[in-house]
């Protein structure tokens, strides 16, 4: 039994450690007096382009039947050499004209070279002369493609294509908010197709949509926070079990402040099924193993999420100032995720979007580490224990037991199945996990 004591003790240090390594960057006032008059410097600018891009022939699709067919690669020159003189205008922008220009200038190169695509957005640092002199700007753009039966027409007897197509560019001097919203900006972006039509004859809707980027996709980490105040535990552990979230009683602005919130908190958009080979599947069934741990991904939460029918509905109701919860559990993770998001720096985007990937991370690698476990316990008891001990003791076990029990390899594996039931049983017969209620 000494062993197990070493075990724990080692488990109590190191969870001490991630505590430390979770709290967001220590500052002193000076470094806040700084990060203060730097925010007060920062800009926010927006464009959009538009242009006639010219595709090839239907015919010459990229396809990968080897030499027969036209490689990826192949389609991609002949595109970009269909558009290598192509001219796109400004349909909305803040930005001064000099400095619009050269933004202009900059992205119809990249565009004449096939290297924006449409999907998610990139983001680039470019000298664009805003700001002090030979300053970076860095500049998220995104290529906005209408459905193809809306877009498309023949051009002459080539047999080539044309279609309108558009670029958003969101600019700011902010290096590290661009990479940290990706995707709330490729949402964003994305929601600017319905405002645009073949004639555009919605400027100013537009103008209006475009100036709000910042306030949309970014700041609404820090008004969820202030809103939420002591209620974040509770919806981060919602967002973590995968909860339905039902917001009542407030406006639309505020329910999709909250609701972005919560996909930013979930693990659903993060943690997938690596793809496995049908080689890799021959072998793991013949071993009786899995290989399978939780990797990363940036997609869309929405193909990610179970269905609705099933999920347990997690209600939020606001009443002015008030924020009140039918379900108050949360645990020992949450609560430290919500402390660290709280206690300071909540009118700071980035630094809140920092403590909510670190608090994800370390999520992942706890679901890593716990998926390694069960592989061993599936024949060593001595790894069924240490399992036991982990999720007793890292203070997030009841999420981690129940993501691993989702899991789609873990619901045709036997061995790993029956690991997670006498997990189960055996918490359960010790008490259970030590959950908070409110």
């Amino acid at each position: 039994m000494a062993d197990f004591e070493e075990i724990e003790g080692a488990s109590s240090l190191q969870e001490d450690e991630k505590k430390a390594s979770l709290l967001g960057p220590d500052e002193d006032s000076n470094d806040t007096e700084s990060v203060e008059e730097s925010q007060n410097n920062n800009y926010k600018y927006f464009a959009l382009y538009t242009y006639h891009a010219n595709r090839p022939s239907p015919t010459t699709s990229p396809t990968n039947e080897g030499p027969e067919g036209s490689s990826v690669a192949d389609f991609l020159q002949k595109e970009a050499v269909a558009n290598s003189d192509l001219s796109i205008s400004v349909i909305a922008t803040d930005l001064p004209a000099e400095n619009e220009t050269e933004l202009r200038s900059t992205i119809a190169k990249r565009l004449s070279r096939g290297t924006v695509y449409s999907g998610s957005g990139n983001i680039a640092a470019m000298e664009i002369g805003l700001g002090t002199h030979d300053a970076m700007s860095y500049c998220y753009y995104c290529l906005l493609r209408q459905p193809r039966d809306e877009t498309l027409r023949m051009e002459g007897d080539s047999g080539g294509m044309t279609s309108r197509e558009y670029v958003v560019c969101l600019i700011t001097n902010e290096d590290s908010v661009l990479d940290l919203f990706r995707s709330e900006l490729d949402v964003f972006s994305h929601g600017l197709l319905p405002l645009v039509d073949a004639n555009l004859t919605e400027i100013g809707q537009i103008q209006e949509y475009l100036s709000s980027w910042y306030s949309s996709a970014v700041e609404y980490i820090c008004r969820s926070v202030q809103k939420l105040q002591n209620g974040i535990p509770y919806l981060i552990h919602a967002a973590m079990m995968d909860y339905k979230v039902d917001i009542q009683g407030a406006d639309d602005t505020c329910k999709k402040d909250i609701q972005k919130f919560c996909n930013c908190c979930s693990l659903a958009g993060v943690l997938h099924q690596r793809q496995i080979s049908s080689e890799s599947d021959s072998n793991t069934a013949t071993s009786g193993t899995s290989t399978t741990l939780v990797d990363i991904d940036s997609g869309d939460t929405s193909k990610t999420q179970k269905p609705t029918e099933g999920r347990t509905t997690f209600t939020l109701k606001i009443e002015g100032d008030a924020v009140n919860f039918d379900n108050t559990e949360c645990n020992d993770f949450c609560l430290d995720w919500a402390k660290a998001l709280s206690t300071s720096h909540v009118d700071r985007p980035v630094y809140l979007r920092q403590v909510v990937e670190n608090f994800k991370l370390r999520a992942i690698q706890d679901m890593n580490t716990l998926k390694r476990l069960i592989r061993q316990a599936e024949s060593d008891h001595y790894a069924l224990y240490r399992s036991y001990l982990f999720l007793k003791n890292c203070g997030n076990g009841a999420i981690l037991l129940q993501t691993a029990k989702m899991e789609d390899h873990t619901a045709t594996a036997h061995d790993a199945q029956h690991v997670l039931k006498s997990l189960e049983e055996f918490i359960e017969e010790n008490g259970g996990f030590t959950n908070r209620k409110r």
